[in-house]
């Protein structure tokens, strides 16, 4: 049993019927066979053949109608003979998305960033068909409706996945965001999200180890990283081995002239800036980063 020309590698939208019928052609030693009963079936959520089973006809060909299924990509369909040789025969579609009907959440709600900052992750909508295949093209506007944060682009178009994204940057002051993406009448438009913007805070620990900084609040090692306010206070925790505390590049702070094995040391940052330091003793090989906002 052998694939006719057509049938195969067709391109539709979801939910639809391809243009050509499914062929398969039936022969025994080279001689086309009449009256042979060929099982049809099609693979995916509402994808169907019709007829299921279909008889070969004076030319040794069976024939039968593919409906695509619900999600978008590549779908396979069989034709399936027991005993003969080539089966199941294996076809090929592509199903393209249908029209945009709704417009979905995907990601980035209920963020939390520092005042003055962007926010980790993009805002992200989905341009949907009936059955949230991403439809690519669509225009989606952005816009801040409450509190202390920043939006771009103002509009976006939906990717080839469908996704509408926007990048938010949190304000001077700290408060609750909302924000809203529009896309004309879609079901689902506006799509709310929510945010919040936080100020710094005003102390941070680091846990100084056997060859590492590590970050109290975020657990960050090497370089530890933390964030504080304009005149916040950080402090070392000597907790294993002999080391130090000293600024590198600029701006600078006062760092140790000299290595400790137990205790503390604290430094208070009353200008803003990105300090990063390093292991008085063992260098590169312990590192950190305070950002002061």
């Amino acid at each position: 049993m052998t694939p006719t020309a057509s049938g195969n590698g067709q391109t539709a939208t979801v939910a639809t019927a391809l243009a050509n019928p499914l062929r398969v052609l039936v022969t025994l030693s080279g001689a086309v066979q009449q009256g042979v009963t060929v099982g049809w079936a099609a693979v995916g959520t509402g994808a169907s053949v019709n007829p299921t089973t279909s008889m070969t006809d004076a030319t040794g060909i069976a024939t039968t109608t593919w409906t695509l299924g619900h999600v978008s990509g590549a779908q396979s369909a069989t034709a399936t003979l027991a005993g003969a040789t080539g089966s199941p025969v294996t076809f090929a579609a592509t199903a393209t998305p249908g029209a945009a009907t709704q417009l979905l959440l995907s990601s980035g709600n209920n963020q939390s960033a520092l005042v003055n900052r962007a926010f980790a992750n993009a805002l992200a909508v989905l341009v949907g068909d009936q059955f949230a295949n991403g439809v690519p093209g669509d225009s989606v506007s952005w816009l801040v409706t409450s509190g202390p944060a920043t939006i771009s682009p103002a509009k976006s178009a939906s990717n080839a996945a469908g996704l509408a994204q926007a990048s938010l940057t949190a304000g001077a002051t700290a408060g609750s965001v909302t924000v809203t993406a529009t896309s004309g009448t879609l079901t689902g438009s506006p799509v709310t999200f929510n945010a919040t913007v936080t100020t710094a805070p005003t102390t941070a620990s680091v846990d100084i180890g056997n060859f590492f900084f590590k970050s109290g609040r975020n657990n960050s090692s090497n370089p530890a990283v933390d964030t504080i306010a304009a005149g916040g206070t950080v402090t070392w925790n000597f907790t294993g081995g002999t080391h130090g505390v000293q600024s590198t590049g600029t701006p600078s702070f006062t760092g140790q002239s000299t290595a400790q094995s137990t205790g503390t040391f604290t430094f208070t940052f009353t200008s803003a800036g990105s300090y990063s330091y390093d292991c008085l003793v063992h260098g590169t090989l312990m590192t950190g980063i305070i950002v002061v906002q």
